[in-house]
């Protein structure tokens, strides 16, 4: 969300440098969420998802760009050493919880996670659902 506030406010400005009614201007921003009573299963779904991007070249380029080079080197390095649970096993918590994914025990949960993107600015909430349900890499 401090990224996203940054954002939200050069976008604004430039709006109103165009003339333009920067009340008027959709900031959207894109938050994944995993919902499990076990918040460690959410959270490591969410890791696997995380884990594809920071190996995709032009995310991870994206991510390097956001400050996250060393996390995304070593996420890729471990992925060319050791394969993909290894890229998993690099995707620290400390990470996760810098990027705009939630995992959670309760709906309640998830609102209360999502108040940090409309006090930067956001008006519109892309909230793909990352289901827990799905063995996608059990034999990677």
């Amino acid at each position: 969300p401090a990224k996203i506030k940054e954002i939200a406010a050069r976008v604004r400005e430039g709006a109103k440098e165009a003339g333009r009614d920067p009340s008027k201007i959709e900031i959207l921003a894109k938050c994944r969420v995993s919902l499990n009573p076990d918040k460690a299963i959410a959270r490591s779904k969410l890791r696997q998802v995380l884990t594809f991007y920071n190996l995709a070249d032009h995310y991870s380029d994206m991510l390097k760009g956001l400050g996250f080079e060393p996390e995304v080197n070593q996420i890729q390095q471990a992925f060319q050493k050791d394969g993909f649970k290894a890229a998993m096993a690099a995707l620290t918590d400390a990470y996760m919880d810098r990027l705009p994914v939630i995992p959670a025990t309760s709906i309640s949960e998830i609102k209360e996670k999502l108040v940090p993107f409309i006090e930067a600015g956001v008006n519109r909430m892309i909230i793909p659902y990352v289901p827990v349900t799905e063995p996608v890499v059990e034999d990677a």
